[in-house]
């Protein structure tokens, strides 16, 4: 029923030659989109034309991505763990609970 009133609404404001009114998300989430990808370009170039030689460069790009697979790794061995406990926790609720 909302959609409905709303296309009315909209087609009464066009029949008249005016458009509805922009929210702050049709601005804002475009704008942090375009802000991210200005950041990672930026910090690209920012690496690319560092005082660095290459090989120490690519040794320190090396080294974070190992950084951050370790990471992504330890954090997902946690996630199994804590998961296995989850179950465990459940298969003795379901052990405890009496049967009929």
């Amino acid at each position: 029923m909302f959609d409905r009133a709303k296309d009315y609404g909209e087609s009464a404001l066009a029949a008249i030659g005016l458009q509805p009114r922009r929210s702050t998300s049709d601005y804002l989430l475009p704008a942090l989109g375009l802000f991210g990808v200005g950041v990672l370009v930026g910090a690209g170039l920012g690496l690319m034309f560092a005082p660095k030689r290459g090989a120490e460069l690519r040794g320190d790009i090396s080294r974070g991505v190992r950084t951050v697979g370790e990471k992504i790794r330890r954090r997902r061995e946690s996630i199994d763990a804590s998961d296995a406990d989850a179950s465990e926790a459940g298969d003795d609720v379901l052990t405890a609970v009496p049967t009929r």
